[in-house]
C-alpha cells in the first residue's frame, strides 16, 4: 500500500476531479481509495435493514470503528450491534494487513468466549445481512496487488472496470464489476459467484466528497439476487477524527457490554 500511496502523490486534483483517460484500471481503483482513507479514523452508527421476498423485514442497529494506518500496513476496523434483542453484543474484529494474512474475531451473543473466523469462513455472510467477511475486510481498501484490472468500457463520465483475483488469492468471488465516476468515486460494484453468475449487486447513494477529494456514501444497497434478499445500509451519524481509544480494537472489547 505504501507504493500505491507514493504513486498518487503527484497526481494532482482538477477542480471536479474528473477521471483521466491516461490512468490505467488499477490507478483509478487505487485513486479511488486512496481518497477514501483520507482520514485517521471514523465512527458510524448505521440502521441496517434486512428485505427478504415475503415482505419481512429485519432492522438491525449497530456501530462501526475504524483505525487506518496512514501507511496501509493494517488497519483495523470493529463493529458491534444493539438492535434487535437477539443481536445485542454480537461484534466482529478485522485486522486488515498489507503484507499478510488479515484476522477476524467473531463475537456471538449466545457465546461467552470470542472466535476466530477461518479462512473457509469468509465467503459467508454475516449476521443474516447479504455481506460476507471478505466483503468486511474490503471496507478499508483494496490491496491492488492481489487483483487484475481491465477497463470494460466507459459510461458517460463512469469508468466500468472488471476486477479479476490472481491465481493465488482465496476469494469467493470470480469476478467483480466496479463504476468509478468523478472523484474516483465508487459508484457501483456486481459481485460473481465462482459459477461466474451475477450474484448480487452493491450500489452506493447519498455520495458526498469534500474539497480535498475525500468520498463517503451515506447509504448503501446489496441486492442479493441469489437469495432474493436486500440488505440497506443507512449511516445515521458519521464522526471523522474522533479518536478512538485503541481498546475498541480489541478482543476484549468484543467481550465487553460497552457500545
Amino acid at each position: 500500500m505504501k507504493i500505491i500511496y507514493a504513486i498518487f502523490t503527484f497526481i494532482c486534483l482538477n477542480g471536479n476531479f474528473a477521471l483521466s483517460e491516461e490512468l490505467k484500471p488499477e490507478q483509478i481503483i487505487a485513486k479511488s481509495w486512496q481518497l477514501y482513507r483520507q482520514t485517521p479514523d471514523e465512527q458510524e452508527a448505521i440502521e441496517m435493514v434486512v428485505s427478504y421476498y415475503d415482505g419481512r423485514k429485519d432492522v438491525k442497529t449497530l456501530t462501526r470503528w475504524i483505525k487506518y494506518d496512514p501507511d496501509g500496513e493494517e488497519d483495523k476496523i470493529a463493529v458491534k450491534f444493539h438492535k434487535p434483542a437477539m443481536d445485542e453484543g454480537l461484534g466482529l474484529l478485522t485486522w486488515r494487513r498489507a503484507q499478510k494474512n488479515d484476522d477476524q474475531w467473531l463475537k456471538l451473543p449466545s457465546l461467552k468466549r470470542v472466535r476466530r473466523v477461518s479462512p473457509g469462513e469468509q465467503d459467508k455472510y454475516f449476521a443474516g445481512t447479504d455481506l460476507t467477511y471478505e466483503d468486511l475486510r474490503q471496507l478499508t481498501g483494496e490491496r491492488t496487488r492481489d487483483f487484475t484490472y481491465q477497463l470494460i468500457r466507459r459510461e458517460g463520465e463512469q469508468s466500468v472496470i472488471e476486477i479479476l483475483p490472481n491465481t493465488c488469492i482465496k476469494t469467493g468471488y470470480s469476478r467483480r464489476v466496479a463504476w468509478i465516476g468523478n472523484g474516483f468515486v465508487l459508484h457501483k460494484m456486481e459481485y460473481y459467484g465462482k459459477n461466474g453468475k451475477l450474484l448480487k449487486v452493491q450500489t452506493n447513494n447519498g455520495i458526498t466528497q469534500s474539497d480535498n477529494g475525500l468520498w463517503r456514501t451515506d447509504c448503501i444497497e446489496v441486492n442479493n439476487l441469489l437469495l432474493n434478499r436486500r440488505t440497506s445500509l443507512r449511516v445515521i451519524d458519521r464522526q471523522l477524527n474522533s479518536n478512538p481509544p485503541a481498546e475498541i480494537f480489541s478482543v476484549r472489547f468484543l467481550e465487553t457490554k460497552r457500545r
